[in-house]
């Protein structure tokens, strides 16, 4: 199941170069399928997507994340924190699994190596996966932009328990479900 900010696009086509196939899950019967989820911290994925959403909404015009990071005062603060969510890569990881049975999923962390927990999950039910084949991973390590805001908002909550609080209180579920799996 894709959920931004969670290696989905990699593992998906990590399984795709495997010849597994792509079906709808809104339009497929889920009787006895069972689904892969990926999820990530909910604090640490919200610093990635909230890095990438800040990249792709302001930085237009020559504008860098260094022009973010100067222009940053309690105002934007209380914008950003008191939202919290701003699109699909800062939505709740359980909005993207909702309609599925839990009793369906099984849970992977993204954070370490996810292909190789998938790939000893399916040899214990007889099916390989070859992750030694070259896919693009999609990460933003080398996006000098991402770096310094995803940097800048760590300092941010590293200095603030308080926004800390309010990602704590958006992603109660998120972090639910995220404590089950680790």
């Amino acid at each position: 199941m894709p959920i931004p900010k969670n290696s989905s696009s990699y593992i998906g086509q990590l399984l795709l170069s495997n010849g597994w196939g792509i079906a709808n899950f809104l339009t497929s019967d889920l009787t006895d399928k069972k689904f892969i989820i990926l999820l990530r911290d909910p604090i640490d994925r919200w610093i990635s997507g909230m890095a990438q959403y800040m990249c792709s909404a302001l930085l237009k015009n020559g504008q860098t994340a260094k022009d973010i990071v100067d222009g940053w005062n309690s105002l934007t603060q209380d914008l950003v924190f008191d939202r919290v969510i701003f699109d699909d890569h800062t939505e709740k990881q359980v909005y993207f699994i909702n309609s599925i049975p839990e009793k369906n999923c099984i849970f992977f962390s993204s954070m370490h190596d996810p292909q190789l927990s998938i790939k000893n999950y399916l040899n214990l039910n007889s099916y390989d996966l070859n992750i030694d084949i070259e896919i693009d991973r999609n990460q933003s390590q080398g996006n000098e932009h991402k770096e310094i805001l995803v940097k800048f908002l760590q300092d941010q909550l590293t200095n603030n328990p308080e926004l800390v609080n309010k990602l704590i209180n958006t992603y109660q579920e998120d972090l639910k479900l995220w404590k089950s799996i680790t």
